[in-house]
């Protein structure tokens, strides 16, 4: 019986070597199985806004077109108090833009970026003197055709621009930007008057192309590794331009006058993709 006994065990120890063999390391009970599974790793964004880019834009453009009126050679001996007017030119906008970023550390952003955009924006007003009377002329008040007529036109303007932004999240983009501005504008003034037997016309037109700042902000989301869209706000200034127009009284040009000056303001709100 012992020699069976002995056969028995030995078989049996035969058998689990035999299964814990077969199984390898990773059968046998281990204190590695209580502990949780660490998580992979969240994938970092895969986009990178460093690189030039080409783009097209559209958007809507509105300025501040204040003119003010001074008679010549001033206003009490013609007793027509000096006036200011607003023209507020507006209008739809259109153009391109050219650039590069370069990104650090996955979220500052620096770069440059020039447009070029024709426009739209037009506008004009036309109000009555307050008082008008003449050297030597008794007190007539103003008449039913009297009028100051201004306007503003801008045909095209671009700008050169810095640019620095953050990315809060990966593919989105805020920025600040700031720089160049340069516009060309068209104007134009005129003071009309009739009194019985005379016609007194001031009028004066004329084209610059000014240079001025411009700065604002924007959002910009890349929808793909090539293609993203913005959307943006500027505002420029180009300065004033003033003008004298000398009277012209019936036919015949004098030393009188006026003398009309714009402020040259916009601002423009566009969306784009690049």
């Amino acid at each position: 019986m012992k020699q069976l006994q002995l056969i028995a065990i030995a078989l049996f120890s035969a058998s689990v070597l035999a299964i814990t063999s077969f199984a390898g390391p990773e059968a046998l009970p281990s204190g590695k199985e209580m502990k949780e599974v660490a998580p992979a790793p969240a994938p970092g964004c895969d986009f990178s806004w460093t690189g030039f880019y080409i783009g097209v834009n559209a958007g809507y453009d509105w300025g501040d077109g204040r003119t003010r009126d001074e008679f010549l050679p001033n206003e009490i001996l013609f007793n027509v108090p000096n006036q200011t007017h607003d023209a507020d030119p507006d209008g739809v906008i259109g153009g391109g833009q050219i650039g590069f970023n370069w990104e650090w550390n996955k979220w500052l952003v620096l770069g440059v970026e020039a447009d070029f955009q024709g426009s739209g924006m037009e506008g004009s007003t036309s109000v009555v003197p307050t008082i008008i009377s003449y050297p030597g002329v008794p007190f007539q008040g103003p008449g039913a055709d009297d009028f100051l007529r201004t306007s503003e036109r801008t045909d095209w303007f671009g700008t050169f621009r810095g640019r620095i932004g953050f990315s809060p999240w990966c593919r989105l983009l805020v920025y600040g930007t700031g720089g160049l501005a340069y516009a060309n504008v068209h104007y134009h003034g005129e003071f009309f008057s009739a009194l019985p037997g005379s016609v007194f016309i001031d009028d004066s037109s004329f084209s610059e192309t000014n240079v001025g700042w411009v700065a604002g902000g924007g959002l910009e989301y890349a929808l793909t590794h090539h293609w993203t869209l913005k959307v943006e706000y500027l505002h420029y200034d180009l300065g004033d331009e003033g003008r004298t127009a000398l009277e012209t009284f019936n036919g015949v040009l004098d030393n009188f006058g006026t003398h009309f000056r714009w402020d040259t303001e916009a601002n423009i709100v566009r969306g784009g993709v690049n």
